[in-house]
């Protein structure tokens, strides 16, 4: 079944189309979740949480791919719910690491954006002045939140260099954003 067909059950509100999700990309989110949460179960509450935002949001919303519509939603509750998770005890985990690698060129969430999308365009703007593999490196880190170590072995390099690179690209989008004129 093609995504169009699940989105025109979830149209029709059909609930084989949440069924057809899980069959189709329900490890894809799995994985996602799982690399922020670190239980079974909140992985599991997270991918459900995320099917019932789907749910609740198309319609109105018609994605243009629903794996990468769930995938953004997973993450989106893995992040609150690992926020919470360490709000309350504080631990470690790569979304933290990560999180603080990019603390120096990321204003936090109470900067203001009198545009609200000046941030996610400079950020754009930044991916698409990048090589295809240092895209691919920054979004491993920085989105689906993969190790250093992963990152090194899936392009063939040693960490060391992926960490030189990731530092390289940090300074880039901090100074994409300075010359954009926000603030960190």
């Amino acid at each position: 079944m093609e995504d169009t067909e699940i989105i025109t059950l979830l149209m029709e509100r059909r609930e084989s189309a949440l069924d057809e999700i899980i069959r189709r990309y329900g490890r894809l989110l799995k994985n996602f979740a799982g690399r922020i949460l670190p239980t079974l179960q909140d992985v599991e509450e997270c991918v459900n949480d995320a099917l019932l935002d789907i749910w609740n949001t198309i319609p109105p919303k018609r994605p243009a791919s629903l794996a990468s519509y769930a995938a953004m939603l997973t993450r989106r509750r893995a992040v609150d719910r690992i926020r919470r998770l360490t709000a309350k005890k504080r631990g470690g985990g790569v979304y933290l690491v990560a999180l603080d690698e990019l603390e120096d060129c990321i204003p936090d969430n109470t900067a203001p954006d009198e545009d609200g999308g000046l941030l996610r365009e400079a950020i754009d703007s930044f991916l698409a002045d990048l090589s295809p593999e240092d895209r691919l490196i920054f979004m491993g880190r920085y989105f689906a939140l993969e190790s250093i170590e992963s990152l090194a072995e899936h392009n063939n390099v040693t960490k060391n260099t992926i960490n030189i690179r990731l530092t390289r690209m940090r300074k880039k989008l901090k100074s994409k954003l300075e010359e954009r004129g926000i603030t960190i």
